[in-house]
Parts: structure tokens; sequence; C-alpha cells
């Protein structure tokens, strides 16, 4: 599984990173919460999701909005 993968499953709405996992899942694969966990934090920092955390602790991922998040998009979905 690559970062692109995870990137694909993000949408423009808040998502919990279960949610993320569980979409993972259902495309065939079987990602640690820790995986999923670095590569958002790496996407974050790579400014292609944006992050919200909650007053309770929770955090929400979605993706970012811009050139960089299209271009990083249309090379997720070009084959390999």
């Amino acid at each position: 599984m690559k970062p692109s993968d995870v990137l694909l499953c993000l949408s423009l709405e808040e998502q919990r990173q279960n949610e993320i996992h569980d979409r993972l899942t259902k495309r065939g694969h079987l990602p640690s919460m820790t995986y999923i966990r670095q590569t958002l934090n790496r996407l974050t920092k790579d400014g292609l999701v944006i992050t919200r955390k909650t007053d309770m602790g929770g955090c929400f991922y979605r993706l970012a909005e811009g050139e960089a998040v299209e271009a990083a998009l249309e090379a997720a979905w070009a084959p390999d």
C-alpha cells in the first residue's frame, strides 16, 4: 500500500481515522492504524490534508484544496 492509497480514501468532508481505515479495507488493503496515522501526518505536512483536532481529543481529516492536491490526486489515479 502507498500513501496515495490513503489520499484516495479522503474527501472534502471530515473523516475520522477509523473511517479512512474502513475505506482502505473495502479496497482490499489491510493497513495498521499506525501506518494510516503516519501517512496522514506526512500528507498534512505536505499540505494535502487538513487536520482538525477537537477539545475532547478527537481528530478529523479532510482533503485540502488547490493545485497541489489536484496534481497529487491525478498522480494517485494514474496506473503504475
